[in-house]
């Protein structure tokens, strides 16, 4: 069983801008954003392994909200 690039693209992307946010809420508090930065790299890994391992030709700058409504589409079906 493999995932859906597309899923795998949504949990990527989610997990990448709420760590990057949680990350410089941190440092304006004054603290070491040590989870956040680990769920960063992760995020950003994932996007990178599917960008260069799981899509032929890449990732284009279109494949991020098409996976979005992608995905959308098939929770509501």
């Amino acid at each position: 069983m493999t995932l859906d690039p597309d899923i795998l693209i949504v949990i990527a992307a989610l997990v990448t801008i709420l760590s990057f946010s949680s990350s410089v809420a941190a440092w304006v508090d004054g603290r070491l954003p040590v989870l956040a930065l680990a769920s960063l790299a992760i995020g950003l890994g994932l996007l990178a392994w599917v960008h260069l391992g799981l899509v032929e030709g890449g990732l284009t700058p279109r494949a991020i909200p098409d996976a979005f409504i992608h995905v959308a589409a098939m929770v509501l079906n």
